[in-house]
């Protein structure tokens, strides 16, 4: 019995190399040797996206790390492949061209908007496919800062098949109701496979992801290893304040629209790095 229930992660461990920063699959086919940490970046949101850049540079290791900008349109992309090498951090732009309904430059991606509906939806279906390519993945949302190194963190807290933030406003300390795709360490196992795959089908067409995404781990439960995060290390943006900063590592921008609403937010824990603009 002990035997069952530890086999999807009895085998990750042997696909999985331990270095200085902990676990990850080395075998991930695009990009060996390395895990994959991820952001979805629009137009309206490449300023949040330089200041992600900025606080996440001295945290990250290139030669196990292979940070990818995912295009959420095409005007994007240019600008994000002037912006590779910012701070050190050469990273890959990756466009799915089957995003074209999205929109285009000018498209508000806040929350609830069309655009955001397709990204948010959409982002279930890239995950799966880097997990099918062996791949161990890092989500994270556009609108965060890292205060430390969010990974380490991550490696202290041993292997899971999923990581998450918390994004219950409750805060309580009882179980989470509401954990949040805004930040998602996930390894290539049998069981996280399956939760992507159920995940990117219940979300298809459905306009959100993160309600699609509790309901499938709360049918899994049992059958997959789901670690939630502190809320003193990863708080929301809607409990920040009440944590304070002493124990933080990453921020989150989150229950706020609009990119100034973000970035006042930000500039509250000393967290944005722009000057401001005339």
């Amino acid at each position: 019995a002990a035997n069952a229930e530890g086999s999807s992660l009895l085998q990750l461990h042997t696909a999985l190399t331990q270095k200085a920063q902990g676990h990850w699959s080395k075998t991930c086919a695009m990009y060996p040797g390395k895990r994959i940490v991820f952001l979805s970046v629009s137009s309206q949101f490449t300023d949040l996206f330089d200041n992600w850049l900025y606080h996440a540079a001295p945290h990250l290791n290139h030669a196990t790390e292979q940070v990818v900008a995912l295009a959420e349109n095409a005007e994007v992309l240019p600008v994000l492949r002037q912006m590779s090498g910012a701070y050190g951090v050469n990273f890959d732009t990756q466009f799915d061209k089957s995003w074209h309904h999205i929109g285009n430059a000018t498209s508000n991606c806040d929350h609830l908007t069309a655009s955001y509906g397709s990204v948010v939806t959409h982002r279930p279906e890239v995950i799966k496919g880097m997990l099918e390519a062996n791949c161990t993945v890092f989500y994270q949302d556009v609108d965060t800062a890292w205060k430390s190194s969010v990974l380490s963190v991550l490696d202290a807290s041993g292997v899971h098949d999923v990581m998450l933030a918390d994004d219950d406003p409750r805060d309580d300390g009882k179980p989470s109701r509401d954990l949040c795709s805004c930040l998602m360490y996930i390894q290539p196992t049998s069981a996280s496979m399956e939760f992507a795959r159920l995940w990117a089908a219940g979300a298809k067409g459905n306009g959100f992801n993160q309600p699609v995404m509790n309901g499938v781990l709360f049918d899994m439960r049992g059958g997959i290893d789901v670690y939630v995060l502190s809320n003193d290390q990863f708080p929301s943006g809607k409990n920040a304040n009440a944590h304070g900063a002493s124990k933080l590592v990453s921020l989150h921008a989150n229950w706020r629209i609009g990119t100034q609403s973000k970035v006042s937010f930000l500039k509250q824990f000393n967290m944005w790095h722009m000057p401001d603009k005339e």
